[in-house]
């Protein structure tokens, strides 16, 4: 049986399908491409965004056992793979700017994951599968067209940062929420009165 491959020939190959060489950084930066080690010489951290994937998820990224922050940002992804699983280290995934309409259950088997950035994707509901997922401290899913499935939000334990912002939300479960959220953004949504007010409650009361 052939030697598992390193973490420097698994870039090597996934360089091979990329339109530009991945580089090693010290460190990445929302608006860098390339990849991070760390003193073990393991990925850790590794941006992909708008390298024309065209829908695909490179097989070579489900090897980086190590990896913690993953940006593939604008790559026409229609969906994302029960393969994510495997990233059993990720924290922060960033999937903005694709064409998102759901989750994989297999999100919820990422013991780690703190961040999820689904922004600008097409989202109508929230998944019932954010619920599930076991240390969630952050989702944004600003810039969708999300008008229903809010309590799964409210059921996620682990929530402290949820951005709704311009969504058709009409209603959102105020009188559920029952645990201290850091921030809760529903701005540039058609929030019906009823429902904004009891938002004011929770702000002000």
């Amino acid at each position: 049986m052939p030697s598992p491959l390193t973490d420097t020939e698994i870039i090597e190959k996934l360089t091979q399908k990329m339109p530009r060489k991945l580089k090693l950084m010290a460190k990445i930066v929302w608006f860098s491409r390339g990849y991070q080690v760390n003193e073990q010489n393991q990925v850790t951290h590794l941006s992909i965004f708008n390298m024309d994937l065209c829908g695909q998820w490179p097989a070579e990224l489900f090897q980086l056992q190590h990896l913690e922050y993953l940006d593939i940002r604008d790559n026409a992804l229609a969906s994302i793979p029960d393969s994510i699983a495997s990233l059993q280290k990720l924290k922060c995934l960033d999937v903005r700017l694709n064409l998102l309409t759901s989750l994989p259950s297999a999100i919820s088997q990422l013991p780690q994951l703190e961040k999820l950035y689904l922004a600008q994707n097409q989202f109508t509901s929230i998944p019932g599968t954010i619920a599930q997922c076991p240390t969630l401290e952050l989702i944004d899913l600003t810039n969708n067209a999300i008008a229903q499935g809010c309590e799964h939000l409210l059921e996620a334990n682990t929530l402290k940062r949820i951005y709704l912002n311009n969504n058709q939300i009409k209603h959102f479960p105020f009188d559920q929420v029952s645990r201290p959220i850091e921030e809760l953004n529903v701005c540039e949504n058609p929030l019906e009165s009823r429902s904004a007010n009891k938002l004011v409650e929770k702000l002000f009361i």
